[in-house]
């Protein structure tokens, strides 16, 4: 993840986002396999909040999802310290999907708006709105979704209004072996591709 980092920072790429697990991923699998991922998040963010390189870059930490309602408290704490060592940071951003679920994060949305026409019965629905009420509603439009492991999907509705217009790139590569070296030819071939938007 680190070098993927150091990427993004070099060629000024403003967004790096990676999803660390759904919800249903922390609900059905085995208990073993949960406590290990808790472990990774708790040490890896914990190394996050201290990291030197992303107090040099500025780079502001964003985690989305349902963990602080799902995760033991010594994780959380990892996880908040991470979030409010880099709070006041805006050069860079490293945004992590974790206990998230884009279908859930849609159905919140609608229920919030429902709730807004209740209030004010005149209120215009509008994309706007929509984007508002989502948990993703400071992140900007996802121009580039890299998916590893030879999964040819996406995965449970990520960041559903986002990635309307998102180039997808699939790699046969297990997450820990995608490299700088592959993440680069990722976003070459991106920008190699031309974007219509629907003309």
């Amino acid at each position: 993840m680190n070098e993927l980092a150091d990427v993004v920072v070099e060629l000024g790429i403003p967004h790096l986002s990676f999803w660390g697990s759904s919800e249903d991923n922390l609900k059905k699998r085995p208990a073993r396999e949960v406590d290990f991922l808790l472990g990774v998040f708790k040490k890896k963010f914990l190394e996050l909040s201290e990291d030197k390189k992303i107090h040099k870059n500025k780079t502001k930490i964003n985690i989305l999802g349902k963990w602080r309602e799902q995760f033991p408290k010594d994780v959380k704490e990892s996880m908040e310290k991470a979030i409010e060592a880099t709070r006041g940071y805006n050069n860079f951003f490293l945004n992590f999907f974790i206990a998230y679920s884009g279908t859930s994060e849609m159905i919140g949305a609608v229920k919030s708006i429902a709730e807004k026409t209740k209030e004010d019965p005149k209120l215009e629905i509008s994309g706007e709105l929509l984007k508002n009420c989502l948990l993703t509603r400071d992140l900007p439009p996802v121009d580039l979704i890299v998916r590893t492991g030879g999964e040819p999907h996406l995965s449970d509705g990520f960041m559903m209004w986002e990635t309307a217009n998102a180039q997808l790139y699939f790699s046969n590569k297990l997450w820990p072996d995608f490299t700088a070296a592959d993440f680069r030819e990722a976003i070459e071939d991106y920008t190699r591709r031309g974007r219509r938007y629907g003309r």
